[in-house]
């Protein structure tokens, strides 16, 4: 983007990602006061003299505007309701936005969401599910723009038969 603060300074500020944002300052001489035979006076750049007879622009595009998570596809499980020990146990969601979101799985036991090692993508497996994995799982995701959770799904496991 560019801004012109006067006739003849020019400030460019160009986001090259990860927030970090460069601001340059032209300094134009106006074109009339500079004859066809006189060379262009370099750009000065924190001390140093840049080379060359013109000033180079270079326009990179801007960075995205950052949008909060949001849910594509809230959670899902292939559990048959109650389950017995040593089966496996699969949840999905899937979550979106601007910077892609950090995923982290979360289990509720009835003593508030812990997250669970590991468990940083759009599916989390069990594989062999004990009793104590019974509770209600759930998605987090967040960005700099915002966090947000999947609905939780309830997971209950018995020995014994279906």
């Amino acid at each position: 983007m560019h801004l012109r603060i006067s006739a003849h300074k020019i400030i460019t500020i160009v986001s090259v990602g990860l927030g970090i944002v460069l601001l340059i300052v032209i300094l134009a001489e106006p074109r009339h006061a500079r004859s066809k035979d006189t060379p262009a006076t370099p750009i000065a750049s924190a001390g140093r003299t840049v080379a060359g007879s013109q000033p180079v622009s270079v326009l990179l595009h801007p960075a995205a505007p950052a949008e909060a998570p949001f849910i594509v596809k809230d959670t899902e499980t292939d559990s048959p309701g109650t389950n017995i020990v040593t089966r496996i146990v699969t949840f999905s969601a899937r979550v979106d936005g601007t910077p892609p979101p950090v995923l982290q799985w979360k289990v509720d036991h009835g003593k508030g969401y812990e997250p669970l090692t590991g468990a940083t993508n759009n599916v989390f497996r069990i594989g062999n599910a004990q009793v104590y994995d019974s509770g209600f799982y759930s998605l987090f995701a967040t960005n700099c723009a915002g966090s947000i959770h999947t609905a939780p799904q309830q997971l209950a496991v018995t020995e014994g038969e279906d």
